[in-house]
């Protein structure tokens, strides 16, 4: 069964005073990050930019990068206006999910610093998959058997999801697909000429699929922001979490320009994604919604498609 507290669209944080208020602090400076970085690339001329180091990929605009992610996150609001907020780890011992919760920030931290300090042999390709999961997945569950210890042992992600918790993410989903990926806020298609071999290109869709889609969506929204929540509160955690998930992001985008002006660019597209995807998850408490989401930007099949139906 999972527990939930019926009184509002809302639940109270089990953190200590301290955790509450150093949550917070970062919270509301990651919303004034958030708030900051559109206005400077405003200001400074920058309104197209390029969103991801994959090869052959087009500039997207600033208002593409925010109106689907904002439209999204409306939604999400709307539908239902209200309804049980599910907290899957209202039961677990607080010393467990503050232990856990340190191993995980621990993790997305040192993901974009050995990046950055590894040779790009070791960090690109194979080797950027395989620290991937060693991070993200075999550090994380070795942390939650030891800490787990004895009592109740609830899990952050559940195998069972309500059927309406499948219905009510659709609309924002839908929008914010038509409007990032159909509408004429998107990108051009990725023109085929630019991407590899269909065997190559077949096995690194795999790979992106499960070490991004699927892999962090679990990380960043099923693991971290989950106890993130329980200890500090639901808004506080999806910021920190998608500030988290942003800065994952530096390593492959630093470089090409001013080191704010790619701060801000990272800022507004992945932070602001990481903000959606968070807020459908603590929401709806349905991993797979974020997972399609972080799917359907990231696989070059879909561009393919899109491409050919004449988009």
């Amino acid at each position: 069964m999972i527990p939930s507290l019926e009184s509002s669209d809302e639940y109270t944080p089990g953190g200590s005073r301290s955790e509450k208020y150093a949550a917070r602090l970062l919270a509301w400076c990651g919303l004034a990050l958030l708030i900051a970085s559109p206005v400077w690339l405003l200001l400074t001329g920058h309104t197209s930019f390029r969103v991801s180091a994959d090869t052959g990929r087009p500039p997207v605009s600033l208002w593409s990068a925010m109106l689907p992610a904002l439209v999204g996150l409306v939604l999400t609001r709307l539908v239902p206006p209200r309804m049980a907020v599910i907290e899957p780890l209202a039961g677990a011992r607080r010393a467990r999910v503050r232990g856990e919760m340190w191993v995980l920030v621990a993790m997305a931290v040192a993901f974009p610093v050995l990046l950055a300090l590894l040779p790009p042999e070791v960090s690109r390709g194979a080797g950027y998959a395989v620290l991937k999961v060693v991070l993200f997945l075999v550090v994380p569950l070795a942390a939650f058997r030891s800490l787990r210890g004895t009592g109740p042992r609830p899990r952050a992600v559940s195998a069972r999801v309500p059927r309406a918790r499948w219905w009510f993410p659709l609309p924002a989903v839908v929008a914010w697909f038509y409007l990032s990926q159909v509408s004429v806020l998107a990108p051009p298609p990725v023109a085929a000429e630019s991407l590899p071999d269909p065997v190559t290109l077949a096995v690194v869709s795999v790979v992106t699929l499960l070490t991004a889609g699927v892999l962090e969506e679990f990380f960043y929204r099923g693991f971290l922001q989950t106890r993130l929540e329980r200890l500090v509160g639901r808004w506080p955690a999806i910021l920190v979490a998608s500030l988290l998930f942003a800065a994952m992001h530096l390593p492959t985008h630093l470089g090409s320009t001013a080191v704010i002006t790619e701060l801000a660019t990272v800022l507004v597209f992945q932070g602001l994604f990481g903000v959606f995807c968070g807020y459908l998850w603590s929401r709806y408490r349905n991993i797979w919604m974020p997972v399609v989401v972080h799917i359907l930007v990231n696989l070059a099949y879909v561009d393919l498609l899109l491409g050919w139906l004449g988009r």
